[in-house]
């Protein structure tokens, strides 16, 4: 379960939500999430991003997730003195 710290709104996942969910990195396209669930679940690849797609947007609505066309970067290492 996931909670919007913007609106309080609740996202149960399930199964392939769970996979999105921990593959969500800032790194990997969504394209290779779904082709994991392809495989994972027997799916068809267009079905699999369609769906990969509509819950990533229904997440980054809520302000739960960022979408972004190039990857994170990995923000400096900190020195500690």
């Amino acid at each position: 379960m996931i909670m919007s710290a913007t609106d309080s709104t609740f996202f149960t996942l399930d199964e392939v939500a769970t996979v999105i969910w921990q593959a969500a990195d800032g790194q990997t396209p969504l394209s290779q999430i779904a082709l994991g669930i392809c495989q994972q679940f027997d799916v068809d690849q267009q079905q699999a991003e369609a769906d990969a797609e509509q819950f990533v947007d229904e997440l980054a609505l809520h302000g739960i997730l960022l979408v972004s066309d190039v990857p994170a970067s990995d923000p400096e290492p900190r020195q500690v003195p």
